[in-house]
């Protein structure tokens, strides 16, 4: 029997869905989010034929995994499945568009394909998809400042592939001494509980495009690798300390839980907690 599973993930300025239509037995959530005045962005993971009306025109989708579609979501008058359908929808609503434009001090973007419905094959749109998967079986694995930095690099990306976004922003030299001891500092101060990245790009009185591309200038890693390292360095030491179980290291540095700790921790150190302890 064919049913449809959706589930939704959200956090901070990330809005992301994942639509599963095929056989599921039992296993079932057909609640399916929605959001006005934004586009979907598509990624197929496996072939589909479909039928969508937009603004009431007809278009039929027959896509190889990897294509993608862009929506304009107000527009969708409804969407007939004709086979099997897995994708990852990636919602760019217009206000952050609004947002994104005001942060680089340039004129709105005025379209986005041809604000209707667009067949695209792209490799970038399927590795982003592709790296924002996971994180719907583990949500608690996003992190904040991981979440505004994709929307960024998402948003941009669309906004200069396919609308009419005028870059104006100049060269940028790295971030002052003041900014980036306090940047560090913030980040320092919030490694158990995270920390947006427009929250850091205000406190060093920057855009957020501008602190982004200062701070990796500056530090040589973006903010959100930076992140992940100072929360590694920090479970090293209270590791060394021994007073502590792995849970609860994993819960003093930010991670969602110890399976998640242990994973960025052998990605990063080349062995796992436990063994790392017994060699430090």
């Amino acid at each position: 029997m064919l049913t449809l599973r959706a589930r939704a993930l959200f956090k901070s300025r990330l809005l992301m869905a994942e639509v599963d239509y095929g056989e599921h037995g039992l296993e079932l959530n057909a609640q399916f989010p929605r959001w006005e005045d934004a586009f979907s962005i598509g990624v197929r993971l496996r072939p589909e034929i479909s039928e969508t009306s937009v603004f009431g025109k007809k278009f039929d989708f027959r896509a190889r995994a990897g294509h993608t579609h862009i929506l304009y979501l107000s527009a969708v008058d409804y969407v007939d499945f004709s086979s099997d359908r897995h994708s990852i929808e990636m919602v760019l609503p217009r206000a952050f568009m609004r947002e994104i434009s005001n942060d680089l001090e340039v004129p709105p973007v005025t379209h986005l394909g041809n604000d209707a419905c667009v067949v695209t094959y792209d490799p970038t749109l399927l590795f982003l998809a592709k790296r924002i998967r996971p994180f719907f079986d583990d949500p608690e694995m996003l992190d904040t400042i991981y979440a505004d930095s994709f929307m960024w690099a998402f948003g941009i990306y669309m906004m200069k592939r396919y609308g009419d976004l005028k870059d104006h922003r100049p060269i940028l030299g790295g971030l002052t001494t003041w900014q980036e001891r306090l940047s560090k500092e913030l980040i320092e101060a919030h490694l158990g509980d995270g920390l947006r990245l427009e929250d850091l790009a205000h406190c060093c009185d920057l855009r957020v495009s501008q602190f982004s591309h200062a701070f990796k200038r500056s530090v040589g890693v973006p903010p959100y690798q930076w992140f992940v390292h100072r929360r590694v360095e920090r479970a090293k030491d209270l590791l060394r300390g021994r007073r502590m179980s792995l849970a609860e290291v994993a819960n003093h540095c930010g991670f969602a839980d110890q399976a998640h700790f242990t994973r960025v921790f052998n990605k990063r150190v080349g062995a796992p907690p436990a063994a790392w302890r017994a060699d430090n």
